[in-house]
């Protein structure tokens, strides 16, 4: 869950005539101003932004063609009528056990530097105790972390482990070196040319280290329509899962298309030499800093080989490093690739009121991926 509601929690007094309420279209201005400055995106709401906020929360929050229920949205408004606060909800439908639960995705969770502490907890346990079976937080930082838990949520310490595989280790090195300044621009942009004259050494001696197979499956486009299937039939082994169909789907993969900051988005499916499915991925393109890998799936046999394309599909297209959640089925392949591995800073939250629901969250092996949670919620 994205938050600003960073710093030291503070216990804030109320005011009793301070509400809280469902978020609606008269909102989107104040609501936009409020995100814009605690988020730092511009110094003033100009028309051009605020029409980018209208055309983002309408059409993910107040106006999804794909959300059969209410998300939820709400908002703490001051007595003065004042909007201080906002929590963004996004319904989902999953399965669990084979049987339909409805679940929100919490995001976008901004609160007013001087209204923090109350209002935030007054936001999020108003949100908890929805009528949905299950809430979903998979951005959280720590903050939100330690409310979410005082609140009776669980932190999944199992999918808020994150893997890095530098495809391109020494120019990763130096810009991560001028990303915390302690290398200079100048150092950095001279180094550059060394730095890749010694990747393509390192990447060969990563490759015999790894062990990996070349890869010997082949790529075709994954559209909609095979995505929801393959999905379906690997959600028959999940006891968690979301519940796509084509409408709901479609729209996910379009809005992570529009997400352009972060790259072109990828999707292959692979298949052996036999026309089996050996799994599938997508993930951004950015050659200049980690390209983000938001869902993969592999056959067990066949997730080294899954792993080796991927690489290899990246390292042609430019990619400097990979990173993604990880993805308890393929641990044993991750670590023989021997990707880098670190838990946080973005923790991955549950809260509902069936326990056996919140434990089976917990446990692994759930329908869940980047492209399901927060990922598509993002403004930009």
């Amino acid at each position: 869950m994205l938050t600003a509601t960073g710093g030291t929690l503070m216990t804030v007094a109320s005011p009793a005539s301070s509400r809280i309420r469902p978020f609606t279209a008269d909102d989107i201005p104040a609501v936009a101003d409020l995100h814009r400055k605690v988020f730092g995106l511009a110094t003033e709401l100009s028309p051009e932004l605020l029409e980018s906020y209208r055309v983002y929360f309408t059409g993910v929050y107040l106006a999804n063609p794909c959300q059969e229920l209410d998300g939820g949205s709400l908002v703490y408004e001051e007595g003065n009528g004042r909007i201080t606060g906002f929590l963004a909800m996004a319904a989902r439908r999953m399965l669990f056990n084979g049987r339909p639960i409805r679940a929100r995705i919490t995001s976008q969770f901004v609160v007013e530097p001087k209204s923090r502490g109350m209002a935030g907890f007054q936001l999020l346990k108003s949100a908890l105790a929805g009528d949905q079976d299950i809430t979903i937080a998979d951005e959280s930082n720590s903050d939100s972390r330690m409310l979410w838990e005082g609140l009776g949520g669980v932190t999944s310490h199992l999918y808020s482990m994150r893997w890095i595989y530098p495809l391109r280790p020494c120019q990763f090195g130096l810009r991560l070196l001028g990303r915390k300044r302690i290398l200079p621009g100048f150092a950095t942009g001279a180094s550059m040319p060394l730095a890749r004259a010694l990747d393509g050494l390192a990447g060969r001696i990563m490759n015999r280290l790894s062990g990996r197979p070349a890869p010997a499956l082949s790529a075709q486009p994954l559209t909609c329509e095979t995505l929801l299937a393959c999905l379906k039939d690997a959600g028959k082994k999940q006891p968690v899962r979301v519940d796509h169909d084509a409408r709901s789907l479609d729209w996910l993969l379009t809005r992570a298309e529009s997400l352009r900051s972060n790259g072109q988005l990828q999707k292959a499916l692979l298949r052996t030499d036999k026309q089996e499915i050996a799994g599938w991925y997508l993930y951004y393109v950015n050659p200049a800093g980690f390209s983000e890998v938001i869902q993969i799936h592999a056959r067990p046999d066949l997730a080294p080989a899954v792993l080796s394309h991927l690489f290899e599909d990246a390292r042609a297209k430019g990619v400097t490093a990979l990173t993604g959640r990880m993805q308890p089925a393929m641990t044993q392949a991750f670590s023989q690739a021997h990707c880098l591995f670190h838990c946080g800073p973005q923790w991955v939250l549950a809260h509902s009121r069936k326990p056996e629901l919140q434990h089976a969250f917990d446990r692994g092996n759930i329908g869940f991926s980047r492209l399901d949670g927060e990922w598509c919620l993002h403004f930009r």
